[in-house]
């Protein structure tokens, strides 16, 4: 009866400590084991510089493709908690979304992404990239809708890549990667693939096999960066979403835009200075950068706005 008993505390106690070292480790996992470098291109910048390059920078032509539409909770994209969401009563449902990718084409530089829409290849067999069936159904994948894949854009268009500013590693942000040549340099922001969170650990191989083959991330190094050195591209750490979330500002022939990647999913996220809800790591953060980046579009109204998955 006594052996019965220990032999039990044994086994409880193993359970225990191996369920204590599964919660250590889910909580070590980072976005990606992909190798990261100091990005070779863009130089250190300040808020001012980028202000004054709103009249002087290098103009730029910019496309906007719709990759796909989606539908994903509200309560991920919102923070339903915030004082103007509750004002407005607004309830947790599956809100209408898109998948972008930007196209930038530098007349000196060339053709560089704004993230990467979404391949034929995610859209038609994401377990082919990693991803089991269950994770698809908890992302929601059946709920999109492709539109114009990256292949069939690079392809019409002809263009000849030359990078990719990812505004952070999250999957629906780089699901157009195997449409991607291997050789195209990938550019994320500081600290982005360092960032431990738990839910990486569903993620993070299927990131590793998007990236697998490619050359290693290049990091911005600053807060600011002036990615052409001529006041065209602007990389803006925007953290909270993720600890690497970039904003992008560029100089377009048609007037400044802010790419504001997911410090602001959605049209009435930004206009009622709401940030994300649960999709982010770090709520308070997110609130910072969100409001960084309105004071800088209210202290110039000249700027448009992207929001990361809706449209103004």
């Amino acid at each position: 009866m006594h052996k019965g008993k220990r032999t039990i505390k044994i086994v409880i106690g193993v359970l225990s400590l191996l369920f204590v070292f599964f919660i250590i480790w889910i909580n070590q996992a980072t976005p990606t084991n992909h190798p990261v470098i100091t990005s070779v291109l863009g130089q250190k910048s300040n808020y001012q510089s980028l202000v004054n390059s709103l009249s002087t920078g290098k103009k730029i032509s910019v496309k906007k493709i719709k990759s796909a539409n989606w539908k994903v909770p509200l309560s991920g994209l919102l923070n339903l908690d915030a004082e103007a969401a509750q004002h407005a009563g607004l309830e947790d449902h599956d809100e209408n979304i898109q998948i972008y990718t930007f196209h930038l084409t530098h007349p000196i530089h060339g053709d560089f992404l704004i993230d990467t829409g979404i391949s034929s290849q995610f859209y038609n067999d994401p377990q082919s990239l990693g991803i089991p069936s269950w994770l698809g159904s908890l992302y929601g994948l059946e709920k999109m809708t492709a539109l114009t894949t990256t292949e069939d854009y690079i392809n019409e268009q002809n263009v000849a890549l030359k990078g990719v500013f990812l505004t952070h590693l999250h999957l629906d942000h780089i699901s157009g990667m195997s449409a991607i040549n291997k050789q195209v340099p990938l550019y994320v922001g500081q600290g982005e693939t360092q960032e431990r969170y738990f839910l990486y650990a569903a993620t993070q191989g299927i990131t590793d096999i998007m990236l697998e083959g490619r050359p290693a991330l290049q990091e911005w190094a600053a807060d600011y960066i002036d990615v052409f050195g001529d006041g065209s591209v602007f990389a803006i750490h925007s953290p909270g979403h993720t600890a690497g979330s970039t904003a992008y500002l560029v100089n377009s022939i048609e007037g400044p835009v802010l790419f504001t990647g997911d410090a602001s999913h959605t049209s009435w996220g930004w206009n009622h200075s709401v940030e994300p809800g649960s999709f982010s790591t770090d709520q308070i953060r997110s609130r910072a950068s969100l409001n960084k980046l309105i004071k800088l579009v209210k202290s110039y109204p000249e700027i448009s706005v992207q929001p990361g998955h809706q449209s103004l």
